[in-house]
């Protein structure tokens, strides 16, 4: 996962940006916890989004208690060991794992070295989160191996080229059911949201892919910059769309609010912004 799908700050409540700040410093400490301190580096944004619909449906708002960290020495909450931070931290691991797996193909010599120096760092780990979670491991693999056979292939399919992704964000959002029901729904969901992660880190990339004659969706298409965010929009929008029909069938005991400006607000803000590097769109949460 790669941090597009993010709250949208200006219409945040002070105590729903709070809440959503003690979740992301919470996975932070969850993941050192688990995994140790290097693991920190893994830490992204949409892993919150996994956190927060697992402690959402089982109605666990944990605790949150007043904590330091490296990045921010004024002490601040933090989460504590929420059954939805430990899935949200070993699905940051397994992701990372086979992103690193991805990597080590697709990126120049000493990009994939230092890929593969994070790839040993990860090893331990990444057994221990596939010990965790089997199914979602093997779906990641699986997914990995059919992303890479499709740009070889070098697909013109929207749909297709951005399955491998959506597979994974689907098996990683039905664990955080708590109800037989409810699996297949969240499941559907997050192919939604990976298709959308999909297509707006394309778009990111055109530029860079264009340059080092990488493979690129859009680019296989043979669309131009501007086709390509207009490309981009009109695809995520579906895809938001049918994400927005299963949360609407979903009973959110708890961050609903949270959740309600993420779909309705900070991912067409995101859309809005295809093509744009995140680096100038997003902050730490604090």
């Amino acid at each position: 996962m790669f941090g597009y799908l993010l709250p949208y700050k200006p219409e945040l409540k002070m105590r729903e940006f709070e809440c959503y700040r003690a979740v992301y410093c919470g996975l932070c400490k969850q993941l050192a916890k688990d995994y140790g301190f290097s693991s920190r580096m893994l830490l992204n944004y949409d892993m919150v989004l996994l956190s927060l619909m697992a402690d959402g449906l089982a109605n666990q708002p944990g605790s949150a208690t007043l904590q330091r960290c490296m990045v921010n020495p004024k002490r601040r909450p933090m989460l504590n060991q929420t059954s939805g931070l430990q899935l949200a931290a070993d699905c940051t691991v397994l992701a990372s794992w086979y992103k690193v797996l991805d990597d080590r193909q697709d990126e120049p010599v000493l990009q994939g070295v230092a890929a593969g120096g994070l790839g040993i760092l990860l090893k331990r780990a990444f057994h221990k989160a596939a010990a965790r979670l089997p199914e979602v491991n093997t779906v990641l693999a699986d997914a990995t191996h059919q992303q890479s056979s499709l740009e070889k292939e070098r697909t013109t399919s929207y749909d297709k080229a951005a399955h491998p992704t959506a597979c994974m964000t689907g098996a990683m959002f039905a664990e955080c059911s708590t109800q037989p029901q409810q699996r297949q729904l969240l499941h559907r969901m997050g192919l939604f949201l990976g298709k959308i992660i999909y297509y707006l880190d394309a778009a990111e990339d055109y530029t860079k892919d264009k340059e080092k004659g990488r493979y690129n969706v859009f680019l296989e298409n043979g669309l131009s910059l501007s086709q390509t965010v207009e490309t981009a929009k009109i695809q995520c929008s579906m895809a938001a769309a049918g994400a927005a029909e299963c949360y609407t069938q979903l009973s959110l005991q708890l961050n609903k609010p949270l959740w309600d400006n993420i779909l309705y607000l900070g991912i067409p803000q995101a859309i809005a912004n295809a093509g744009m590097p995140r680096r100038k769109l997003q902050k730490h949460p604090g």
